[in-house]
């Protein structure tokens, strides 16, 4: 048998080297869009678990749901009335896929490897109103109120109560089902979004069902929380969250 000469080796392995790449080309957006999938049911997962922590609260206190975190623009519901008693695992506040998944407004005291702090847990990755809102109008009110005064800072905090009359129109038909409650935070920048293939949040219902909902600059009240006016409104604020959950930190 004769040798090969090195030169038609060289094209050989050039070619086989060639063939891979292709195959890596072609596999890489199906191994993008399975981890995509896989971070997307993470941050669902987290949601679902509130669900459950803010189903617990609501039964015990009179079917309402959590007060909103006295801390000016924390768009969050106040841990002291959740931790440890209804969440014990504050990771679950943690959407894995978010950009924001090190920030100091969150890891507390230690710098990022910093377990997170109760007091700390900001609007960073999640958003919760402590009112029900269902369309961009409900939004832009809510925000301009709490501009003027933070609910949490002099004025009573209205809890989010469950609706007396399921199905209305104000809950576009749906009932609790129609009623967003906690979301992955609308940001301004879409390269700041947590899910960005499809681009979208994930959105926990009050009756306890989340869904992932697209994202665009033109999507209209049926798509609340997932509209310009949520990024320009909740999601362009930064919280105001206590001197030490920025300790240690240069």
């Amino acid at each position: 048998m004769k040798p090969r000469s090195p030169r038609r080796l060289g094209i050989e392995l050039a070619v086989a080297g060639g063939l891979v790449l292709v195959l890596l080309l072609i596999a890489l957006p199906f191994l993008n869009g399975a981890r995509e999938g896989t971070q997307r049911a993470s941050c669902m997962n987290n949601l679902k678990q509130m669900g459950l922590v803010f189903k617990m609260y609501a039964n015990e206190h009179r079917e309402y749901w959590p007060p909103l975190s006295p801390y000016r623009e924390n768009w969050m519901a106040d841990m002291a009335a959740l931790y440890p008693e209804y969440l014990s695992d504050l990771q679950v506040l943690v959407c894995p896929n978010s950009p924001f998944q090190r920030e100091a407004a969150f890891a507390g005291s230690g710098g990022s490897g910093a377990a997170p702090q109760p007091q700390c847990v900001s609007s960073l990755f999640y958003i919760y109103t402590g009112y029900m809102v269902c369309s961009d109008e409900e939004a832009l009110a809510l925000f301009d109120s709490a501009g003027e005064s933070w609910p949490g800072q002099g004025m009573p905090v209205l809890e989010l109560d469950v609706p007396q009359l399921p199905g209305s129109d104000r809950t576009r038909g749906f009932g609790q089902a129609g009623i967003p409650v906690l979301w992955d935070r609308v940001p301004l920048r879409e390269d700041e979004f947590a899910h960005a293939r499809p681009l979208g949040i994930n959105v926990l219902h009050m009756d306890g069902h989340v869904k992932f909902v697209p994202y665009s600059h033109y999507n209209n009240s049926n798509f609340v929380p997932a509209t310009r006016v949520s990024a320009e409104t909740f999601g362009s604020v930064a919280p105001s969250m206590p001197a030490s959950c920025y300790d240690d930190w240069g």
